[in-house]
């Protein structure tokens, strides 16, 4: 193709994308080097969709959501001018860490990112779909604060809501604050409650469940699928790259932040029963991790899919720049998962050097 052909190629490309729907963020932004660096790469044009910039499944790196997560791991380093924008604020650059020095672990996939520049520090299968059981319920929580719906508005635990496995122990139409269901399904992770969330809205079951795929579209996450709000159902999947770029964005909110850290929580019904609630995140109460500070996280289990675990953390809770973002799936029990994070987390931080946090995040 002649230079007038690339040119028209470009200004083609660079109006629709423009002009296209938003799916995600970056897509607001003029990325004109990034642009012409995609239309240059034969293997990212096969890669990453030319509208969306989203994956297509055929990255060699699997775990690439879009072309801008090419250009944050990866792009900056081939092409330093183009591409400064997406160079991680490091003091210096991540060092290399050999296959040996990796922990083993009993989970069968995991990844880990820096919370903050969002390099992916170490993975293993990371695309590899999963079970995501009860990690199910932090999309869930997030639709229902998403919504205008006033947390000390009531909602009832329905007979339709026990589906089994962990639970409020309530008779069918007890009513709770939406406050005290959202510590419930967090911290306990009760599924009924999570289950009336999804009808404490003014959305219809169907319609709230679509909000939690579409919610997983904008996101970029192709292999993430909801069919219900508890985690109850092994037909809710994703992957842990998929599940890390979620609770990235779930864990940025601070109502989030607050539920998934709090130990114990002791919530009351409108009618007067109390029920003491212990978080199922082990690492947030049991001494043997006193030396891990959590930011936020939730726990998962279903047979399908054994013992899952998102969750993010920092060496102390001063240590800012430090943390770090893990997804575990399928570890061999609810004590090894918090083992292995634990395992990973504190190799990590022996391994790399952090990005210094900008300002405004200390604020």
């Amino acid at each position: 193709m002649g230079f007038f052909g690339c040119r028209l190629r470009l200004i083609c490309l660079m109006f629709v994308f423009l002009f296209i729907p938003v799916q995600t963020g970056f897509l607001m932004e003029k990325e004109t080097s990034l642009v012409s660096i995609y239309l240059s790469r034969p293997d990212l044009q096969a890669a990453f969709d030319s509208q969306t910039w989203q994956s297509t499944g055929v990255s060699h790196a699997g775990f690439l959501l879009d072309l801008v997560d090419w250009a944050r791991q990866y792009g900056w380093k081939e092409y330093p001018k183009q591409l400064e924008k997406y160079r991680p604020l490091t003091k210096t650059s991540l060092e290399k860490v050999k296959e040996k020095e990796v922990p083993k672990v009993s989970a069968q996939s995991y990844i880990i990112l820096d919370r903050h520049s969002g390099i992916v520090l170490a993975e293993k299968k990371s695309t590899t779909i999963w079970p995501i059981a009860s990690l199910t319920k932090l999309m869930a929580a997030s639709t229902v604060l998403n919504q205008t719906t006033n947390p000390s508005s009531s909602q009832a635990i329905l007979a339709s809501d026990e589906v089994g496995g962990a639970r409020l122990v309530v008779n069918p139409g007890t009513k709770f604050t939406l406050n005290n269901l959202l510590y419930a399904a967090l911290v306990g992770s009760a599924n009924n409650a999570a289950r009336a969330l999804s009808h404490s809205t003014n959305l219809s079951i169907e319609d709230f469940i679509g909000a939690m795929n579409k919610k997983a579209q904008t996101l970029g996450l192709i292999h993430t699928h909801f069919v219900e709000s508890s985690g109850i159902d092994p037909k809710n999947i994703s992957t842990a790259r998929e599940m890390a770029k979620l609770a990235h964005d779930v864990f940025s909110q601070k109502a989030i932040q607050h539920y998934t850290t709090t130990a114990v929580k002791y919530i009351t019904s409108l009618s007067g029963v109390e029920k003491k609630l212990i978080n199922t995140n082990w690492m947030l109460w049991k001494p043997e991790f006193d030396d891990v500070y959590v930011t936020s996280g939730k726990t998962g289990y279903l047979e399908e899919s054994n013992w899952n675990l998102v969750v993010s953390l920092r060496p102390d809770g001063s240590s800012v720049d430090k943390e770090i973002l893990l997804v575990l799936f399928g570890s061999d029990s609810r004590g090894q998962s918090f083992i292995d994070a634990k395992a990973l987390a504190q190799w990590i931080w022996q391994t790399h050097s952090p990005a210094p946090v900008p300002v405004q995040e200390l604020q």
